[in-house]
């Protein structure tokens, strides 16, 4: 629904032109960004949990993952010495359409797992606040602010492209 100020042809014009940028998986076409992430979501169901509610071998199951056109800007590596050997920290920025969880039927939490470049990050925030026209029904993008985690901690699943 679009305002007084901002009529719906505008705001497909915006919702046209973001696709081509970024990308659209639902009608197969490729983006000029081309950047391509994979989600993945917690089985709650299958993953056992211990007396305190969390992860029982801090272990946690993976539904199957879903494809989707992202913006990425990711942190330089920061690297610790353990005692174990050296471990690889990252932060990274994952920007989404909110058009594409829509076509998905998923909602993006906290706690998901995004797969890029070879590495899995998990979300610790989301911001949803890009409206088109200051409109609060026109949530535009998705944005997770994720880190890095060590894949042995994790059982994911195949992907599965939509």
């Amino acid at each position: 629904m679009a305002g007084r100020f901002l009529p719906q042809r505008d705001v497909d014009l915006i919702t046209r032109v973001s696709r081509e940028l970024v990308g659209d998986k639902q009608r197969n076409k490729d983006g000029l960004i081309n950047q391509e992430v994979v989600v993945y979501k917690p089985s709650l169901q299958e993953s056992s949990t211990n007396m305190y509610g969390e992860a029982a071998d801090g272990i946690k199951i993976y539904k199957n993952g879903v494809q989707l056109a992202a913006l990425v800007d990711a942190d330089d590596f920061d690297f610790n010495q353990e005692e174990f050997g050296p471990d690889a920290n990252q932060t990274a920025t994952f920007s989404f359409l909110r058009q594409a969880f829509i076509d998905a039927s998923m909602v993006l939490e906290i706690g998901d797992l995004i797969d890029w470049n070879y590495g899995y990050f998990q979300i610790g925030s989301i911001n949803e606040n890009q409206l088109i026209g200051g409109q609060f029904n026109q949530n535009f993008s998705v944005v997770a602010s994720a880190f890095l985690i060590r894949k042995s901690s994790i059982q994911i699943e195949r992907v599965r492209s939509i």
